[in-house]
C-alpha cells in the first residue's frame, strides 16, 4: 500500500539534476574521448602526432574533471519534505527520514546559488550530512516553520 503524501514540497533546485547527472556524464565522455584520441590517434594513423605535453594535458584534464565531479557535483542530493518527514534522493537511491533527526542546517549564500548542508543526529545511508542546492530560499522558510536550528553564512 502506498501512503498518501500531502503538502510535500521540493526544496532542492532544478539545477541539481543537471549537476548530478548531465554535466558529469557529458564531461566524462568528452574528456575520456579526448584522452583516447590523444593516445590511440597515432596508433591508428601514422600522420597523427601528439606530443608528450599534449598527452599529459589530456590526462590532467580527465583527472581534474573527475575530481570536480566526485568532490563537488556528485555530493548534491534532491530533497523533498512535508511537515513530518524529509525525502532524500540522488536520483538512483531514495531514503526517508524524520524531521526530528535533523541536528542543524548550515546555509551558505554564494553569488549565484545557496548551498545547504543538513546535519543529522543519526547516520543515514548518505552519512551524517547531505548537501543540497536550495530552491528560491525555500528551505530556510521550512526550517523556521519546523523549528529546525539553522545558521546562515554569507
Amino acid at each position: 500500500m502506498q501512503e498518501k503524501v500531502e503538502n510535500m514540497m521540493r526544496y532542492s533546485s532544478n539545477a541539481t539534476l543537471m549537476l548530478v547527472i548531465f554535466l558529469p556524464v557529458f564531461f566524462w565522455v568528452l574528456s575520456g574521448l579526448i584522452t583516447l584520441g590523444v593516445f590511440l590517434g597515432p596508433l591508428m594513423d601514422e600522420q597523427v602526432y601528439f606530443s608528450g605535453l599534449g598527452k599529459v594535458i589530456a590526462v590532467l584534464f580527465l583527472i581534474v574533471v573527475t575530481l570536480i565531479n566526485v568532490f563537488f557535483a556528485l555530493k548534491f542530493r534532491r530533497l523533498e519534505a512535508d511537515s513530518e518527514k524529509i525525502y532524500i534522493s540522488n536520483y538512483f537511491k531514495h531514503s526517508l527520514m524524520t524531521v526530528e533527526n535533523i541536528r542543524n542546517v548550515i546555509i551558505v549564500d554564494l553569488f549565484i546559488m545557496r548551498i545547504v548542508t543538513i546535519q543529522f543526529n543519526q547516520q543515514s545511508i548518505w552519512g551524517y550530512k547531505i548537501k543540497i542546492l536550495e530552491r528560491e530560499n525555500m528551505f530556510e522558510k521550512y526550517c523556521i516553520e519546523q523549528s529546525i536550528p539553522y545558521v546562515k553564512k554569507p
